[in-house]
């Protein structure tokens, strides 16, 4: 629903932006074709999340030792990352032991339940080692 929300409102201010550009002023068809962009980029947005984030449901499994990702895809995890946090939302990167392309989950609360808070001790407590020959060039604001 982020996603979704996010590029709807990028397309928006694209579209308004353009217009202030060309000095269009913000008539009613500068407003309709912003909000058409909005749209446009909104199910842009929406079909980038199914491909990102599949719908599949899942389970992540701590057995006190490694995580498990139990799902259409049974594979152990040699560690996961914590991208993004809200509170109530949370965005996993999960690495399995097979070496394969991360998967990317979404865990909720409401999914959780009870078990919420203690999922999230435990994603902070135990998300694994990070590799030590890890190339950190590729992440966001590493020195070139």
């Amino acid at each position: 629903m982020l996603i979704l929300l996010l590029h709807g409102l990028a397309g928006v201010m694209l579209a308004l932006w353009a217009a202030a550009h060309a000095a269009l002023g913000f008539t009613v068809t500068v407003l309709a074709g912003a909000a058409c962009a909005g749209v446009v980029m909104a199910a842009l947005g929406a079909w980038l999340a199914r491909r990102a984030l599949p719908a599949d449901a899942g389970r992540l499994r701590w057995d006190g030792q490694a995580w498990h990702w139990r799902g259409s895809i049974d594979r152990p995890l040699t560690r996961l990352e914590v991208t993004l946090d809200l509170g109530v939302w949370v965005l996993l990167r999960l690495h399995g032991a097979d070496g394969a392309r991360p998967l990317w989950r979404v865990a909720s609360q409401r999914g959780a339940g009870a078990a919420w808070h203690g999922l999230r001790v435990a994603l902070g407590a135990h998300a694994g080692e990070v590799p030590s020959d890890a190339d950190d060039s590729d992440r966001p604001g590493a020195a070139p």
